[in-house]
C-alpha cells in the first residue's frame, strides 16, 4: 500500500472536495455499445461517402473487422443527426463493433470494438502502441483535427479483473490522450480532445472526439502572461516550504525534506493563486494562517486501530463514530479494493452509510467515513470545541512513540461571491456567502520540533452536529527510529534550488460553474508534476519526486 504522506497531498485532498468538473469519457453509450447490437433494427439508411472512406480505413487498420459481415445502419435514437453502423460476427455475439458517424458529413463521431475480436498476442511497446494510435487519429479523423491537438499522453496499463477469479486479467487497456492545443498552449480545466484506447496488444479499440467551439469564448494573448521568473520569484520563497522529517518505504529510511505547499494553478497575468475548478482567487493567496498552527501534547493509550473482522469493525465504528451499527443498519458488505478492505454498514436505501478502510495485509485502519443525518446541536461548535472534539476521539489511537503533536486547523470552506459570469451562469441569481459548515484538523506527530510528514490523523468534524464525519489515517509503512538529522541546506538555499530547477508550464484554464464553462480562458502557470509531487532532500539537498496520484 502507498503511504506517501506529504502535506501538500492533504492539502490537495481538501481541495479536491470542492465541486470537480466533468471528464470527457471514453466508453460508449448503452446506444451505441457493441453489446447492444443484436436489439438493432435494419434500415434503409446509408452512409455518406465520408463514412464508407472511413470504414475501410478501419478495415485496413484492423483487418480483422472484416470478419463482422453482418452490418446493419440505423439513425441514432439519442441524436437523429448520428449514424450508427453495427458490425457483427456472424458466429459469435461477443464480437462486434460499433461506429457512429455525423449523418451529414460522415466524420467520425466515435468508434468501439469488442475486445474479443482479437487473440491476444505479445504486449505491444509504449512506442509500437503510440504509432497505432498515430496513425488511426490521422486515418479516421483526418491530419485537421490532429492538428487542434497536441502531444500523446499515453496511460498506465489498465487492468480489467475476473471478479470470482481475481487473479490473471480478463485484458489490459491502454488510452491514449491528445488534449487540445490553442496557441501552442494545453486547455486545462477540461478533458476535451482526442482519446483511443487500445488492447495490450495495440489493436485500436476505441476512438472518440470532442474538440472546441470558441466563437464565443475570449482567448488572452500569451503574451501578456508574467515571466516565469516573475512567478518563481513570488511564489519559490521559504515561507511557501514546508520543513519536516519521513521515515521511508518498507525500511524506515529516515530522512528530511523541504515540501513546496503552493497551489497547483497561478493566474499567469495577476500572479494569484487561483483554485483549479471555477479559477477565483485562493483567500490568503494561499499562505498559511499561524494562528491555525498549534503544538499540543496528546496522552495516547496506545490503544490497536485493527479491524480484521466484522466484529472489529463494529467496535471501532462505535469508538469512532458513536454509532451502533446493529441498531442503526441493516445492510453489511466487504471487499477487497487495491490492497484494502473495505467494510461498510448502510440502510436498506444506501441513503445512510458508515464505511471503514483497513490496509488488507496488517489489518490497520486507513481511513473511516460516516453519511447520516444528524440532530443539530443547541449551538453550533466552536474552533476550540471542534477540536477538542476530535483530540477526544482520536487520541486513544494516536502512535505511542511521541506524545508531541503539531495540529494544523482548516477553517470552514467559504463560497465566494460569485463573479459576473457565474451569475449569468446561474440564470441571474446570485448566492451568499456560506461554508460548509466543518472544520478539518491535521494532527502531525513532531521529532526534535518537526512534523514527521508520513505520520499524521486527518480529521473532519461537523459544526452543526458535533460528528466526526472522516478520518484519515497515514503511517509508514514500517517503523523505524528517527534520528536527530542536520540540513545541508538552507531554507533560502532550498527556495533557490527548488526555482532553479523545477520548472513552471503556461497553460489556458477553463474555469467551471456548476458544470458549465466560463465564457473566457484564463492564463495560467501550473508546477511540472509529471515525475510526481516535487520535495527537495534536505540532507543532501537535491530535488525529487514522491509518487503523486491525481
Amino acid at each position: 500500500m502507498k503511504r506517501n504522506g506529504k502535506r501538500t497531498a492533504i492539502a490537495l485532498t481538501i481541495a479536491m472536495m470542492l465541486p470537480g468538473t466533468s471528464g470527457t469519457a471514453l466508453a460508449a453509450s448503452p446506444e451505441i455499445h457493441p453489446s447492444h447490437i443484436a436489439s438493432a433494427t435494419k434500415s434503409e439508411e446509408k452512409l455518406p461517402e465520408r463514412a464508407t472512406q472511413i470504414v475501410a480505413a478501419l478495415e485496413k487498420l484492423e483487418p480483422a473487422l472484416k470478419a463482422l459481415t453482418k452490418r446493419t445502419i440505423v439513425k441514432s435514437e439519442m441524436d437523429e443527426k448520428l449514424l450508427n453502423l453495427y458490425l457483427e460476427s456472424p458466429e459469435s455475439n461477443e464480437m462486434g463493433a460499433t461506429v457512429v458517424f455525423d449523418s451529414k458529413t460522415g466524420e467520425l463521431f466515435t468508434y468501439n470494438a469488442s475486445l474479443y475480436i482479437w487473440k491476444q498476442g505479445e504486449i505491444a511497446t509504449d512506442e509500437v502502441i503510440l504509432q497505432r494510435a498515430e496513425k488511426a487519429v490521422l486515418e479516421l479523423l483526418g491530419a485537421d483535427k490532429r492538428k487542434q491537438a497536441g502531444s500523446p499522453q499515453l496511460s498506465k496499463a489498465v487492468e480489467e479483473v475476473d471478479p470470482e477469479e481475481l487473479t490473471d486479467p480478463l485484458a489490459i487497456y491502454r488510452t491514449i490522450y491528445y488534449p487540445v492545443v490553442l496557441n501552442g498552449l494545453e486547455i486545462l480545466g477540461n478533458r476535451t480532445g482526442i482519446y483511443v484506447t487500445t488492447d495490450y496488444a495495440g489493436h485500436i479499440l476505441g476512438v472518440s472526439t470532442e474538440l472546441l467551439d470558441l466563437k464565443e469564448t475570449k482567448v488572452p494573448d500569451p503574451k501578456t502572461a508574467l515571466t516565469p521568473e516573475a512567478v518563481k520569484k513570488q511564489y519559490f520563497t521559504p515561507e511557501r516550504l514546508d520543513f519536516g522529517y519521513v521515515l521511508e518505504g518498507k525500511d524506515a529510511k529516515p530522512g528530511m525534506q523541504y515540501v513546496w505547499m503552493n497551489s497547483l494553478y497561478i493566474d499567469a497575468v495577476t500572479g494569484k493563486q487561483i483554485d483549479f475548478i471555477q479559477g477565483t482567487e485562493i483567500a490568503g493567496d494561499g499562505k498559511r494562517n499561524p494562528a491555525n498552527l498549534k503544538k499540543l501534547t496528546l496522552s495516547s493509550k496506545g490503544e490497536p486501530l485493527i479491524v480484521k473482522s466484522r466484529a472489529d469493525g463494529e467496535k471501532v465504528v462505535a469508538s469512532l463514530f458513536d454509532v451502533d451499527t446493529k441498531v442503526m443498519f441493516t445492510e453489511y458488505n466487504t471487499g477487497e479494493v487495491d490492497g484494502e478492505f473495505i467494510h461498510s454498514w448502510s440502510d436498506e436505501f444506501g441513503h445512510e452509510e458508515v464505511s471503514i478502510s483497513v490496509d488488507a495485509s496488517t489489518g490497520e485502519v486507513t481511513g473511516a467515513n460516516i453519511s447520516m443525518e444528524t440532530k443539530s446541536l443547541p449551538v453550533p461548535l466552536s474552533k476550540e470545541e471542534a477540536l477538542k472534539k476530535a483530540i477526544s476521539v482520536i487520541e486513544p489511537y494516536v502512535a505511542k512513540s511521541s506524545t508531541e503533536w503539531q495540529v494544523e486547523i482548516f477553517d470552514p470552506y467559504k463560497q465566494p461571491k460569485l463573479a459576473d459570469w457565474m451569475i449569468e451562469l446561474n440564470e441571474g441569481e446570485g448566492e451568499e456567502e456560506e461554508d460548509t459548515g466543518t472544520y478539518t484538523f491535521l494532527f502531525h506527530e513532531l521529532h526534535d520540533g518537526l512534523p514527521v510528514f508520513n505520520r499524521y490523523y486527518w480529521m473532519v468534524v461537523d459544526i452543526e452536529s458535533g460528528q466526526v464525519l472522516t478520518i484519515i489515517v497515514n503511517l509508514p509503512e514500517k517503523e523505524g527510529t528517527l534520528p536527530i538529522l542536520k540540513p545541508s541546506v538552507t531554507e533560502q538555499q532550498a527556495a533557490e534550488i527548488v526555482a532553479k530547477n523545477l520548472p513552471v508550464k503556461l497553460s489556458y484554464f477553463w474555469p467551471t460553474y456548476k458544470g458549465k464553462q466560463a465564457p473566457f480562458l484564463t492564463l495560467v502557470y501550473t508546477v511540472d508534476k509529471s515525475k510526481g509531487w516535487p520535495y527537495l532532500d534536505a540532507v543532501n539537498g537535491t530535488l525529487e519526486w514522491d509518487e503523486y496520484e491525481e
